[in-house]
């Protein structure tokens, strides 16, 4: 249920931003658990990448970018999942410098199981809160998002 009574707390404590980075920390956690029990072990920065990725074919740089972190550090994430079999870096035709980082095969195993393991959170999470209040957010997150990006 959604808590109407708000206003004898502190600001803070009901802050947007502590209380969705809280949400944050408690999801990559879960998701750090879940991941415990697979063959391949992936760190909660190499499943951001996967997830910036999206599927799509991307250059180092837009990757830094997106994620708000130096080349440097989107290198050495790369090469840890390019040497594990789970991404492979293409050189561009009109520039040899930077290149295209793809999805292996291997890589989409790992994605789809990543996937899973965020359903089972939001699950998770739904029965803590309750389905009505987890779609509920996720309707004004998802519309709202939209609007300030």
């Amino acid at each position: 249920m959604v808590d109407n009574n708000i206003s004898n707390k502190e600001p803070l404590d009901t802050n947007i931003v502590r209380l969705t980075a809280g949400l944050v920390e408690w999801m990559e956690a879960e998701i750090i658990k879940l991941n415990k029990y697979l063959p391949y072990k992936v760190s909660f920065s190499e499943i951001r990448l996967f997830n910036a990725l999206r599927g799509k074919e991307k250059s180092i740089s837009q990757l830094a970018r997106n994620l708000g972190i130096s080349r440097q550090a989107v290198h050495k994430t790369i090469h840890k999942l390019e040497n594990m079999g789970y991404l492979e870096l293409i050189a561009k035709q009109n520039n040899k410098k930077d290149r295209i980082i793809k999805i292996t095969n291997k890589g989409k195993t790992v994605k789809k199981q990543g996937v899973e393991h965020l359903i089972a959170v939001e699950e998770k999470l739904s029965w803590s809160m309750g389905e009505r209040n987890l779609k509920f957010m996720k309707i004004i997150i998802s519309e709202n998002l939209k609007k300030i990006q």
